[in-house]
């Protein structure tokens, strides 16, 4: 796992040359590149353009029904963002022009979290994906010049073409390019040629799910923006604008039509879970406990349930908010694979923080005593600490010379939380305290933790 404090000083390094590789990147307007689109706002933290992600899918779709090709080739890189050579990375940094000293401090840390193997990029960091996609700009580029038609999102590619020979001499000529340029290959399992008429039936399928009875519904959904910007000046406005719009659609139904497929359709669980945040009373306790009983089948969007559930959870009814725990508590009481990413078993952790019952404590306690994960097991310091755990967090002390770093600054804030008792070990201990732990240490001390202040989590 990366650093947390290094992967938003790669952000740093990468966002300093963000908006020439923006420019170097196919125009929006084109309709081709869909992915990650740099549109920085300040004012809502957001670093791209949220409303073009969506149409990847929609603008193949028209344009297929409006231009004619006979034949469409569908591919995606097998295992891409693992994969990466950073010297192609490098190289095309120089293409840009960026600044030498940025590039150089971007490769030393991508070097670094790498153990010098010199390919790969932290998956899921908005660093990686800004540098992935201009990585990417290079083959885009060239299938401009070639007129091919296409469109791509991240990895995933849609080429038009005439009939079956120029479909799969358009599908060798992209492996060709990936292989000798970026070392990469193409995903067998999702390589395919299809005919007009079936990529036209699958995407349908996709936008508007595998039956007719509430396709129409599905397809508005997906159509509306589902998204405010709490800064604006007409923030409250935009919220009730939003949530009148959807009062004509029944969230708890869709989602449960949606999990009786073998496959979810990754942007409409999206969309249905955006719309979670909008519901209130009888309906928000529905939603929510349908998802809860479902988890298994949501896994796609996983971190989006439970973002949702971390957000939603305290507008819930009591009895509402023990199901949500303990549906989740049985999933990492058996082990689930469901949490056995850091990610998701995070997630969890903070859910948990937020509801104190045994159950909660117990499987948190579960997760930090099963997990080697840094990102876990210092969420569980945080969460016992505001919890009041103050039995968990005592037992910690012997152990504070073997914790890592995030896990002992974890425990120097939780400490506080001890009173005399914590008071009394950081006195005897504060010489082993680095600089940056002692800094931490007297911004916690300046927090009235006597009164209710909590850990952020």
């Amino acid at each position: 796992m990366i650093d947390p404090l290094w992967n938003t000083f790669l952000l740093y390094q990468v966002l300093k040359i963000a908006d020439k590789i923006e420019s170097s990147r196919i125009a929006k307007n084109k309709g081709s590149v869909f992915s990650y689109r740099i549109k920085i706002n300040v004012d809502n933290g957001k670093l791209f353009d949220t409303d073009i992600n969506w149409l990847f899918y929609e603008t193949a779709l028209k344009d297929i029904i409006d231009s004619g090709p006979s034949y469409v080739v569908r591919f995606d890189i097998s295992d891409f963002y693992n994969r990466i050579y950073h010297h192609r990375l490098e190289n095309a940094i120089i293409r840009i022009g960026a600044d030498h000293d940025i590039k150089i401090r971007i490769m030393k840390i991508l070097q670094d979290i790498s153990n010098n193997d010199s390919y790969g990029l932290p998956i899921g960091g908005n660093a990686s994906r800004i540098l992935a996609e201009l990585l990417l700009n290079s083959m885009a580029q060239m299938l401009v010049s070639k007129r091919f038609k296409f469109y791509r999102f991240v990895d995933d590619y849609i080429v038009f073409a005439n009939d079956i020979e120029d479909a799969y001499k358009k599908l060798i000529w992209c492996a060709d390019f990936m292989l000798r340029n970026w070392g990469l290959t193409q995903q067998k399992s999702k390589t395919q040629i299809q005919q007009k008429s079936e990529f036209i039936g699958h995407v349908k399928a996709m936008l508007e799910g595998d039956d007719n009875i509430q396709s129409r519904e599905r397809s508005d959904l997906l159509k509306l923006r589902i998204h405010y910007d709490p800064y604006s000046v007409t923030a409250k406005e935009d919220y009730k604008n939003i949530r009148e719009e959807l009062e004509g659609f029944d969230i708890s139904s869709l989602i449960k039509n949606e999990i009786r497929k073998s496959r979810i359709n990754l942007a409409l669980g999206k969309q249905l879970m955006s719309a979670i945040l909008y519901l209130e009373n009888e309906k928000l306790d529905l939603a929510i406990k349908t998802i809860c009983s479902n988890l298994i089948e949501l896994y796609p969007v996983l971190p989006n349930v439970l973002q949702v559930l971390f957000k939603k959870i305290s507008e819930l009814s009591n009895d509402s908010q023990i199901f949500v725990i303990n549906e989740i508590a049985k999933h990492i009481e058996k082990d689930s694979y469901l949490f056995q990413t850091e990610n998701n078993a995070a997630y969890a952790v903070r859910l948990f923080s937020l509801v104190n019952t045994e159950i909660a404590l117990q499987a948190i306690e579960s997760l930090y005593s099963k997990s080697d994960s840094v990102l876990v097991r210092y969420n569980c310091i945080y969460a016992m600490t505001n919890l009041n755990n103050h039995y968990w967090i005592a037992n910690l002390k012997s152990k504070f010379n073997v914790f890592t770093s995030w896990e002992r600054r974890a425990f120097i804030a939780a400490s506080y939380f001890l009173r005399e008792e914590g008071k009394h070990w950081r006195n005897h201990t504060k010489e082993q305290f680095s600089k940056f732990e002692l800094q931490l240490r007297d911004w916690i001390a300046s927090k009235d933790v006597v009164n209710g202040w909590r850990l952020p989590l």
